[in-house]
């Protein structure tokens, strides 16, 4: 996935596309799609052999060079001295043996395309990574919004500190930190607005800003330097946006084969011997897999025996070779993972029973003396046998652990030796053998101290100990093995070997053992010794190398007599499938198991048995052959091999691995000899000469290895036969029971062994011998006997049709062999009995058969995209010898002769290709086709092959081929084509791919036919295709097959010579355009610009290419839009690349063939996508006013769609279009450009500036954040999407999707085991480069440099534009237009360089432009950008900003002798600017208005005016303004504080409503930051009221408002001033201030602001706008109905604040609103963290209580916090109008909050005496407010007696007795739970004690009644009777299960009644008093 996409985070962004493509079974509509592509019927090809010479001479630049291709013979390479070759007379040997050793010989014919370098078609990712290196060595751009705060000078930004931006999302580069710690208030000492401007320093100035210069020339000057130090490859710097999947032209070139090489490890044995040192020692090593139970390689076999010891084996070993003194090896781990281990075997001389053997060298033997004489004995006597002694075993994963982790030692540990190999030596096996270093103390530990005592387990003896790691993964270990470190590993001891263990499954058991960090084998006992091998990765060259045949490798000196180094062979998991490279024939005998327990022999009794093994080539011993390889310290090779003897053993299991070298002759005699031996080791007491021998034969047996040609393998069971075989024995196998033989126990099979051939002569499969044998019955003439001359042909065929049945792993490694057999005999057919076969048809079938099988082996990392397997593109590029005729010189000429062809020695392979393709049929037809491009290839290899041996190759292009050939292939293109028509519906996967195939066809054989004869042939396939197209509704798949071929064939390294381009132009690129450029703008330039029909005709591809741009976007499918797009931003980014075309004037002549897409992209115009920027509102230049709208159409973008049919492109294809266009831009020639803006119209040039404008947008640099921050967040949405479309456009199962499916680790629905894959994805050649997964991501550099290299070629074309259209009539409004393009790209994040050129540019439009600079629709705008850009924090950007603005000011005084305008236009912008935009640096601005000062006192020009002066007071008055507004900066992060500033600076400018409106915007736009709606609305109501006010509307101004809320009259004035407000601006305030409050779901404040805009929209008759409206009252109306009941408000919190470190906030009491349901805590810790902050956490204290708070008991330095929570508050009579929830929250400005406390001055007391305390403030406006606080103004309280405080309560439970009743529908828990809170009271304080308090008294007649008591005492009557009244509704809503509930409930309430029956009573003679029963001044300064 491209990170174009990736950094879209626009809805329109491609993935768009893609869901759409996914999710409809119609992909889109290919309307209006017939139509354009008819076109291409009618265009003819060029002749291109006839005019190419005539339209480009051949000194042409980009002339087709005239030899681009060349056949070369490139040496094998091959990695010994000399090939490797049997010793054997190559005659006698098999055919096939002879082919094999002939192909693994030969060099490779290799076509070398010269220019192939620069096709798009070989683009790898080397060389894409080589180009992007290339490209940022370039020197970085600088862009502001990538400044760190640390980075920033302090000398630049004085001492202020930084802060980010939080709306943007981006890091700010100019904020001031909000909170200084350090300071005590919030005033800054330091800040500058205190400081004089006069003392401050300036920028540098300009020279040449008050130089007197034409305009041309400053143009001139300008454009010059925008050309300094340019990037030349343009979309280089693009290509990571570009999606490498896409790129269908992409096809990866074989590498030359080589060997498969693993993770070579190197293993030196430095040390091998044990404690007791007595006698030598025999050592071997090999890889094992523990879980998978496999040996992994063939045994090194090692001694390092000293001088003495070796001595005492003399009389045995004649000598010893050098070969086999080898004391390192190199190791392949083909198959890494944690369960890899290397296991050493040790043996001694055979001696008798092991276990006494060992005694000596586990216990501390003292007779040393003795046991030495004895092993001489038994060297002198037995030296020739072997006997097991010990074995050990190290970890591969303990060896890669190792060195990262060394843990201290235990203390009680010994300390290691630690002589070290260049300090990397570890003593790995401490103690215990383990890597495990922390290892604990053990029974070995003791015993190597030599304790003599046995305490603990014996654990963990003799191998490595694992570590409770978890698992690492197999891909881990790989990428270690490579890179670990050298490491010494030391084992200290060696574990004995068990004679009943040596099987390899007794190893296994013990290995997982050890893999365990339990313990090791427990049963094993210890030989103390010491082995210390080097492990390291193998170095790339290896010093006096031996490979596994023995064979020398380069570089190998003789001379030193050096041990040479063996590389060991690998026995993988699974034999890689590819092909042999180099002559090998080995055989690996293991011997199992041998069981003589029957032997009864006179001779001797079989118990010490060993085997002696012999290869016969006969049966005479003199035939034994010397092909066994000897071990170590002995011949190079021998006769014979013994295995190991076990002692008094007759059922031996056996280790012994006989390595023999096969004959390449091996034939029916070849056997395997076994000679079964008994061995005496105990000497008889006779003399020397009276001892019979060592050695007494017991049996025999045998294997043949070889039969009808095939070699024996695989595992064996022998009987052995008593005596010596007979006569002829060795012709059949010893199964058959011969007469007359004796055998032991019964002819049973006793010889248990197994047979391992590695071999690349020998296919081991059936059927690839039964093909060779035939193969070489024919060719050779000896026909076996029985078949017969008469059947032969049948066998032929039959062998033929079944060899694609063999395993294709062995096609696939015997390929090469195969594959030119097959091509010989396709054509060279073989003769029988002096007749030709017509076999050519089975050659070509088997073939196609044979290529598609190995294609569709699980081989991911073998294919590319396209399906092409790695293995099959190798062997037609390099290991293919194409069969030829053999010619004699008098041969050649062309056409060939006659009896050339038909002579039948060999007919023309491509020719033969071709036939044997056009008439197949059936199966045949079908494999060709899936394999289609492998037969192209051979065809192309073939026909460049032709040229050179034919000599064809200096003819004329039209007269290299016979007709009859081309007549071939246009057959076979036109069937091809009609196939794909065919069945694009029923198999994608094999249309794609033949379409593909066919494409890269054409694509070959641009380079070696006759151009014009190709070109006809795409022309052919265009015409088929367009037919089919047009014929049906829906042809998606096919028009994007239709794009793919085209793409392809355009990738041609010569497309630009096969397209024609134009002469150079006459005008040089820098040549201005003269002023009436268009009168010169001819037809002819037209026609070279445009797609017509000329153009086409000339250039032919690119005509075809840009005609189906142009037909794809007009069609339906995004996915063809895309494809369109792509395959042209592919194209131009190949010839950025070509160094060919890196002149000027060679790209000039390029981008002419380009020119067309100006139109295109204009005719694309309404559909390109529009949603590029990220968050970022640009700077609207107050966009309220629709400033710069009219560069963009008014009508939607879907309006336009509909009318044309043209659907929308998404954001990816919109951005690559733009680039196509940039492209031509930055390459066309000046003048062609100039000329062709010239020639277009108003409305076409205007279009033109909008398209610029959007491709400012679309690539402008986000950020180093922001980009790191996208690429990580969109990766998986992208993958995702990628997926389905793959789904859709392919289908299930295509080629290129399975391709995919593999590198993201799927493997295919055939995939092997998990093993075999991961091997294969590491060590198959080429994986690296198939597997590119994801693109590379675009660096931030990369990015940076596009960023600016677009800007700067965008900026070049408006200047041009402006340029080319001075002198026309609409010379001015282009100009003012450009403009405004220019000032929306100065507003985007640009480089520092291009900022600098971009002020240049606005200098020199000031002078064009004149008056209308400071036009209303201009001037605000553009001063705003000039002033953020003078507070630019680079120093270049912002020099120039200052001189542009100068320039600006002084362009206007002298054209209208004042500057007032100019004047008030930067004021106005200032007052918008600062504090709104947090990128803003005020000291910046500082020094750039001290620069403007300085301009105007250096400016002698008007020295004499009054203009320095009339400077100096604007730039003080932009000082003092700043003054005001910067100390918002420092409240950035206090909101309530910024918005009380702000509003009080939008105060300030009661009188100049412009100010006021933008300053009421900001805090909108601030309120809608934090999400607080109801505030921005109301902002935004304040607007509108002000606006009306301004324009008297309905003759009531701001009154209208007052209904929305009564702070509207705010906005009341008496006079109205000077504004530039329209009834426009005040409708979009009310509708934007309408969305807003329905946002914060205030509905009916929507209702009242639309009664004011509905008579507006009236008088206007806008009944769109009217039905909008009602649409939006409908929906308000209905959202109250349904939340009826369910509506949540603001909560109220009051705040008091107090301390001196408040400054001007201490003292003052305020009203904050907060979001609904806000809880106290919440509040709390809002403010107690932001001052605490601010002031230090110890520094705040948050007061809780509602109490008066004392100031002088407050700590001075400290800083309180009162929080209380209050309700709205309102009087009786306001209750009465204010019924709804909303209307209790709107409008308010008076809240209460009440305060418990008793007479004695507790809070809380008995009811009696239990008083309350109201606090009711009063705010200074209504709330909701352009504010979320507002200052109390007034405070009055209310003090509740004791026993109204009990009313207040009763009435309260009264309220909700009654809503509880009434509530409808009835909620049956809200009734029961309030009943029981009534009637259920148990505690204190409940309904019954308030009565008996207050009442009880009144009724015992101990007080008077009074006025209160009996409002209390009604009150409760009224309490009883609501009781009894939901007691009753509840009996209607209970279920029979809460009877029982319901009667308890009636029984407390009757007990509650009766109880209060007597206090209710009226008491009788007293007469109530009207006094409040009691002074409310006893309670009101109680507390």
């Amino acid at each position: 996935m491209t990170l174009g996409r990736k950094y879209q985070n626009s809805s329109g962004n491609a993935g768009d596309a893609r869901k759409v493509y996914a999710g409809q079974s119609k992909v889109g509509t290919l309307s209006g799609c017939s139509s354009s592509i008819s076109l291409s019927d009618m265009i003819e090809p060029p002749d291109y052999e006839e005019v190419c010479e005539r339209l480009m001479g051949e000194n042409d630049p980009l002339a087709y060079p005239a030899n681009d291709i060349e056949l070369l013979t490139v040496p094998r390479r091959i990695r010994t001295l000399q090939h490797v070759l049997p010793d054997e007379d190559l005659s006698k040997a098999p055919m096939f043996v002879r082919d094999c050793i002939s192909c693994y010989t030969a060099d490779y014919t290799v076509v070398d395309y010269k220019y192939r370098a620069y096709s798009g078609s070989s683009c790898t990712r080397e060389r894409l990574n080589e180009r992007i290196e290339r490209l940022l060595a370039a020197p970085p751009h600088q862009y502001e919004v990538d400044v760190e705060p640390h980075a920033v000078s302090t000398e630049e930004l004085s001492s202020q500190q930084f802060e980010s931006q939080p709306s943007s999302g981006r890091q700010s580069v100019a904020s001031i930190s909000s909170s200084s710690s350090c300071n005590e208030t919030l005033t800054p000492r330091g800040s500058w607005a205190s400081l004089d401007l006069r003392s401050s320093s300036s920028d540098p100035l300009l020279p040449d800003l008050f130089e007197k210069k034409p305009t041309e020339q400053i143009d001139a000057i300008n454009e010059a330097r925008r050309m300094e130090n340019r990037q030349a490859d343009l979309l280089g710097l693009y290509t990571p946006y570009l999606d490498e999947e896409e790129a269908v032209e992409r096809r990866l070139a074989a590498e030359m084969p080589c060997e498969l090489m693993g993770h070579r490890i190197m293993v030196v044995c430095h040390q091998l011997k044990l404690e007791l040192d007595v006698e030598p020692l025999f050592a071997s090593m090999a890889l094992y897999d523990a879980k998978e139970k496999k040996k992994l390689s063939e045994n090194f076999y090692f001694n390092l025996n000293s001088e003495c010891t070796r001595q005492m084996l003399a009389a045995h070993v004649p000598h010893a070779d050098l070969s086999t003194l080898s004391r390192s090896a190199v190791f392949d781990v083909l198959n890494p993972s944690p369960d890899v281990f290397l296991v050493v075997r040790v043996e001694k001389v055979l001696q008798g029973d092991v276990n006494e053997c060992v005694e000596p060298y586990i216990k501390d033997d003292k007779n040393r003396e003795k046991v030495r004489a004895g092993a001489a004995a038994a060297c002198a006597r037995l030296g020739r046998f072997r006997m097991p002694l010990a074995w050990s075993a190290v970890a591969l994963l303990g060896v890669l652990a190792a060195p990262q982790d060394p843990p201290a030692q235990p203390q009680d540990a010994p300390t290691p030796n630690t002589n070290s190999l260049g300090n990397r030596h570890h003593c790995l096996l401490h103690n215990t053998n383990s890597l495990d270093r922390k290892a604990s103390s053990s029974s070995l530990e003791q015993l190597r101290r030599r304790a003599g005592e046995v305490g603990g387990s014996l654990t963990r003896k003799g191998s490595i100990e694992r570590r409770a790691t978890p698992q690492q993964q197999a891909d881990d270990i790989a990428t270690q093995l490579d890179t670990f470190k050298p490491i010494v590993i030391t084992v200290t001891s060696f574990f004995k070997q068990e004679t009943d263990k040596l099987r390899d499954e007794d190893l296994y058991k013990f290995l997982a053992e050890i893999k365990r960090p339990s313990s090791a084998p427990r049963k094993l006992k210890c030989i103390p010794g010491t082995l210390k091998i080097e492990v390291s990765p193998c170095p790339e060259e290896i010093k006096n190398g031996l490979t596994p045949e023995l064979a020398k490798l380069a570089p190998y000196n003789a001379e030193e007599n050096v041990r040479p180094c063996k590389e060991i062979l690998a026995f993988p998991l699974s034999a890689a499938a590819v092909p042999h490279l180099q002559y090998r024939n080995l055989l690996y005998l293991a011997v199992r198991e041998v069981n003589l327990a029957a032997c009864a022999s006179r001779a001797a009794s079989a118990r010490n048995i060993t085997v002696k093994i012999q290869l016969m080539s006969g049966e005479d011993q003199a035939s034994a052959l010397p092909a066994i390889f000897g071990r170590s310290s002995c011949p190079e090779f021998s006769t014979e091999a013994y295995t190991t003897v076990l002692y008094h053993n007759k059922n031996p299991s056996l280790y012994d691995e006989i390595k023999i070298k096969l004959p390449a002759d091996l034939g029916d005699q070849h056997h395997l000899l076994f000679t079964f031996l008994h061995v005496s080791c105990q000497r008889k007491p006779v003399a020397p000469d009276q001892e019979k021998s060592v050695e007494t034969p017991v049996g025999y047996s045998w294997l043949p290895l070889c039969r009808n040609g095939k070699l024996t393998c695989g595992e064996w069971a022998l009987p052995v036969m008593q005596e010596a075989p007979p006569p002829n024995y060795s012709y059949i196998f010893p199964d058959v029971q011969l007469p007359g033989t004796r055998w032991i126990d019964n002819h049973r099979p006793l010889l248990s062994l197994a047979l391992d051939a590695h071999t690349t002569t020998h296919p081991l499969d059936g059927y690839i011998e039964r093909f060779a044998m035939a193969c070489e019955a024919v060719q050779e003439g000896n026909i076996p006997p029985r078949i017969g001359l008469a059947n032969m042909e049948a066998e032929l065929r039959a062998s033929i049709a079944e060899l694609p049945t063999a395993s294709v792993e062995a096609l696939a490694r015997f390929l090469p062999v195969l594959g030119d057999k097959l091509l010989q005999l396709l054509a060279c057919a073989p003769r029988l009995a002096a007749q030709p076969l017509n076999i050519a048809q089975d050659a070509f079938t088997c073939l196609a058969h044979i290529f598609t099988d190995i294609t569709g082996m699980c081989e991911g990392a073998t294919c590319d995209a396209h399906g092409r397997s790695g293995l099959l593109s190798a062997y037609i590029q390099y290991q293919c010898r194409v069969p030829r005729p053999a010619l004699s010189d008098r041969d050649v000429g062309l056409p060939l002769p006659p009896h050339v062809m038909t002579d039948g020695s060999c007919k023309i392979l491509h020719e033969e290709l071709a036939l044997q393709w056009v008439v197949a049929s059936g199966a045949t037809r079908d494999l060709a086709m899936q394999n289609s491009w492998t037969l192209f290839e051979l065809m192309v290899k073939s026909m460049v092959e032709y040229l050179y041996w034919s000599g064809a190759i200096e003819a004329p292009r039209k007269a290299r081929f016979p007709e009859q050939f081309t007549d071939d292939v246009t057959t076979l293109v036109t069937n091809l084509t009609a196939e794909i028509i065919a069945g694009y519906g029923k198999n994608s996967r094999l249309t794609q791919s033949l379409n593909n195939s066919l494409a890269f066809f054409m694509f070959d054989l641009l380079s070696i036919m006759d151009r014009g004869y190709v070109l006809n042939l795409i022309r052919g396939y265009h015409k088929q295709m367009c037919a089919k197209i047009a014929s049906l509704p829906d042809a998606v798949p096919l028009v994007h097959y239709k794009i793919s071929f085209l793409r392809i064939v355009c990738s041609h390294e010569h497309y630009v010579s096969l397209c024609l381009p134009a002469g150079a132009p006459a005008a040089s690129r820098a040549a201005s355009p003269a002023p009436s450029a268009r009168s010169h703008a001819s037809d002819d330039t037209r026609r070279r610009t445009a797609l017509s029909h000329e153009f086409r005709s000339r250039h032919y591809l690119a005509g075809l290419l840009l005609a189906d741009l142009t037909a794809a976007l007009e069609l339906q499918s995004p996915v063809l839009q895309c494809a369109a797009v792509n395959a042209v931003l592919s194209l131009l980014s190949a010839h950025d690349a070509d160094p060919r075309l890196a002149a000027p004037e060679n790209k000039a002549r390029v981008a002419q063939l380009y020119l067309p897409l100006l139109d295109i992209v204009l005719d694309a115009r309404p559909q390109l996508h529009r949603g590029f920027d990220t968050g970022k509102d640009i700077l609207q230049l107050d966009s309220e006013m629709c400033q710069f709208g009219s560069l963009y159409s008014p009508t939607s973008p879907e309006g336009d769609f509909k009318q044309n049919g043209r659907a929308p492109l998404n954001s990816e294809t919109s951005r690559n279009l733009l680039m196509c266009l940039v492209w031509v831009f930055r390459s066309a020639a000046r003048s062609a450009l100039a000329a062709r803006v010239a020639e277009l119209p108003a409305a076409r040039l205007h279009a033109l500036l909008s398209i610029i404008d959007l491709a400012f947008k679309c690539q402008e640099y986000k950020g180093r954040k922001e980009i790191m921050k996208c690429a990580q967040q969109n990766v998986r949405k992208t993958t995702d999407i990628k997926a389905k479309l793959e789904d859709v456009i392919l289908g299930q199962g295509s080629a290129r999707s399975d391709f995919i499916m593999r590198r993201k680790g799927g493997g295919g629905s055939s995939a092997r085991s998990g093993g075999r894959e991961r091997w294969r994805k590491e060590w198959v050649r080429g994986a690296a480069r198939s597997r590119g997964a994801s693109p590379a991501r675009p660096l931030p550099a990369l990015a940076a440099a596009l960023a600016a290299e677009v800007a700067l070629t965008l900026l070049h074309a408006l200047e041009t534009i402006v340029q080319s259209c001075s002198g026309l009539d609409w010379g001015q409004a282009a100009c003012s237009a450009a403009l405004a393009v220019l000032l929306r790209a100065l507003q985007r994040n640009q480089s520092t360089v291009v900022l600098q050129h971009m002020f240049a540019s606005i200098r020199s439009f000031i002078v064009k432009l004149g008056w209308s600079w400071c036009s209303e629709e201009w001037g605000p705008g553009m001063c705003r950008v000039l002033l953020r850009h003078c507070a630019a924090l680079a120093a270049a950007p912002r020099a120039h900003a200052a001189a542009a603005l100068y320039a600006l000011m002084r362009h206007h005084y002298r054209l209208g002798n004042n500057f007032s305008r100019v004047k008030m236009q930067v004021t106005m912008s200032l007052s918008s600017l600062v504090g709104t935009s947090t990128t803003f640096s005020e000291e910046s601005l500082r020094r750039a208005l001290k620069t403007v000062l300085m301009y105007a006192e250096k400016d002698q020009d008007l020295h004499d005016t009054n203009f320095p002066e009339q400077v100096k007071d604007l730039v003080f008055n932009l000082h003092m303004i700043l003054s005001d507004t910067v100390k918002m900066k420092e409240f950035a992060e206090d909101p309530e504080m910024l918005l009380d500033l702000m509003y009080r600076i939008a105060r300030g400018y009661q009188h100049s409503p412009d100010l006021r409106l933008t300053w009421l915007n900001n805090m909108a736009q601030k309120h809608m930051e934090r999400s607080n709606h109801l505030e921005a609305g109301m902002c935004l109501v304040h607007g509108a009221a002000l606006a009306a006010e301004q324009l008297r509307t309905a003759g009531r101004g701001a009154a209208l408002l007052r209904r929305v809320t009564h702070n509207a009259l705010d906005e009341s004035c008496a006079d109205a001033l000077h504004h530039h407000l329209t009834n426009l601006e005040l409708q979009a305030l009310l509708e934007h201030a309408a969305s807003e409050l329905m946002t914060a779901g205030m509905y009916e404040t929507v209702n009242e602001v639309y009664k004011v805009l509905i008579p507006i929209a009236e008088e206007h008759r806008d009944y769109k706008k009217l039905a909008n409206i009602h649409g939006k009252l409908n929906e308000a109306f209905t959202r109250i109905d349904q939340l009826h009941g369910k509506r949540v408000f603001g909560t109220y919190f009051r705040v008091s604040f107090y301390g001196a470190r408040f400054g001007d906030l201490g003292g003052e009491e305020y009203v904050y609103k907060e979001h609904a349901l806000t809880k106290l805590p919440e509040i709390f810790s809002r403010l107690e963290n932001f001052y605490g902050s601010r002031f230090g956490a110890e520094n705040v204290v948050i007061i809780k209580d509602s109490n008066v708070v004392d100031v002088t008991a407050l700590e001075p330095d400290k800083a309180y916090i009162q929080i209380t929570y209050v309700e709205p508050y309102f009087e009786p009579h306001e209750l009465r109008t204010r019924l709804t929830h909303y209307e209790r929250n709107f409008n308010i400005k008076r809240f209460m909050y009440a305060t418990p406390f008793t007479v004695h001055g507790r809070a809380h007391g008995a009811l009696a005496e239990q008083c309350k305390r109201k606090t009711v403030l009063t705010t200074a406006h209504h709330f909701p407010y352009v504010k979320t606080r507002i200052q109390v103004v007034q405070r009055t309280q209310i003090i509740l007696s004791p026993i109204e405080v009990a009313i207040e309560d009763i009435q309260k439970k009264i309220a909700e007795l009654a809503a509880a009743t009434a509530a409808e529908p009835a909620d049956p828990k809200m009734l029961q739970m309030v009943v029981q809170g009534c009637i259920g009271t148990t505690v204190n304080q409940g309904p019954l004690e308030l009565a008996q308090v207050f009442l009880g008294p009144v009724a015992d007649g101990t007080q008077p009644p009074t006025r209160l008591t009996n409002k209390l005492r009604l009150s409760f009557k009224d309490f009883s009777k609501k009781c009894h009244d939901a007691l009753r509704k509840n009996k209607n809503l209970i279920g029979a299960d809460q009877r029982e509930y319901q009667r308890e409930l009636e029984r407390n309430l009757a007990r509650l009644a009766e109880r209060l029956q007597p206090l209710l009573a009226r008491a009788p003679g007293h007469v109530a008093h009207l006094t409040n029963g009691g002074n409310k001044c006893d309670y009101k300064y109680q507390a």
